[in-house]
C-alpha cells in the first residue's frame, strides 16, 4: 500500500519537475532504461534537470529519512567531484505516526491506573489527552487527513465514513463537552472520578472499534 509521506514525496518531486521545466530545464525522471551520467554509476536520483550553464540532480527525501541516508552521502560527494554539476535536496516534512497509537501495548501504557491521591480533574484531562491521540489514530488509519482537525471534527469524519458508531460519537462529544465545562470552571454532570472512569472505558471502546479499519488499511 502506498503509504502518505510516499504520496507527498511523489507530489514534491512533480512539482519540482514543473518548475524546472517552466525555467526551460530539460527533466528526466531517471529509470532503469536511461542512460545517465557515468560518474552517478548505478544511482538513480529523483530526477535530473539540465540547461545550458547548469545541470542538476535533485533528490526528494522524507525528512525522517535522512539520518543514516549513506547513499544520500555517496551520491552528494559523487556530485561535487564532477565539474558542472549540482545537487539540489529537497526534504519533505513525515507527518507524525498516528496509527501508533492504535496499538495495544500504547494504550495500556497509556491507561495505567492513577496512583494513590491522583488528582483526578488532571486525570480526566490527561484521558481526554489519550482520547484525541487515539481518534487521530483512527482517523489516520481510515486515510482521513488528520492534520490542523480537532478531536470532534476527525470523529464526526468517522462517522460519516462508516467507520464510527454514532453511539460513540455521541459519547466523545459528551467527554468534550465535560472537559469544556471543567477548563471554564462551569458546574460538570458528573464527578471527576466518575467522569475518569467513563473516558478510560470509552478509550478502550473507540480502540476496539479501531482494529478492523487499522487491520484492512495495512
Amino acid at each position: 500500500m502506498t503509504t502518505q509521506i510516499e504520496i507527498k514525496v511523489d507530489r514534491r518531486r512533480r512539482q519540482i519537475a514543473s518548475s524546472y521545466k517552466k525555467q526551460g530545464y530539460r527533466v528526466l525522471f531517471p529509470s532503469g532504461k536511461d542512460v545517465l551520467p557515468p560518474f552517478l554509476g548505478d544511482c538513480r536520483p529523483d530526477l535530473i534537470a539540465e540547461k545550458e550553464g547548469d545541470r542538476v540532480i535533485v533528490e526528494v527525501k522524507p525528512s525522517r529519512g535522512l539520518k543514516g541516508a549513506n547513499d544520500l552521502v555517496e551520491l552528494a560527494d559523487r556530485v561535487a567531484a564532477e565539474p558542472g554539476w549540482r545537487l539540489e535536496l529537497v526534504t519533505v516534512r513525515s507527518e507524525p505516526d498516528y496509527e501508533a497509537f492504535l496499538a495495544l501495548d500504547w494504550l495500556e501504557r497509556m491507561l495505567q491506573p492513577p496512583a494513590a491521591g491522583t488528582d483526578m480533574a488532571r486525570e480526566c484531562i490527561y484521558l481526554g489527552e489519550v482520547l484525541g491521540y487515539i481518534v487521530r489514530g483512527f482517523a489516520s488509519a481510515s486515510h482521513i487527513r488528520v492534520r490542523d482537525k480537532t478531536t470532534l471534527h476527525l470523529a464526526r469524519e468517522l462517522v460519516y465514513a462508516g467507520h464510527l458508531d454514532q453511539d460513540l460519537l455521541d459519547r466523545v462529544e459528551d467527554a468534550l463537552d465535560w472537559q469544556e465545562q471543567l477548563m471554564r470552571l462551569a458546574p460538570q454532570s458528573r464527578l471527576p472520578a466518575q467522569q475518569a472512569l467513563q473516558l478510560t472505558k470509552l478509550c478502550r471502546d473507540l480502540h476496539v472499534q479501531s482494529q478492523p479499519h487499522r487491520g484492512l488499511n495495512e
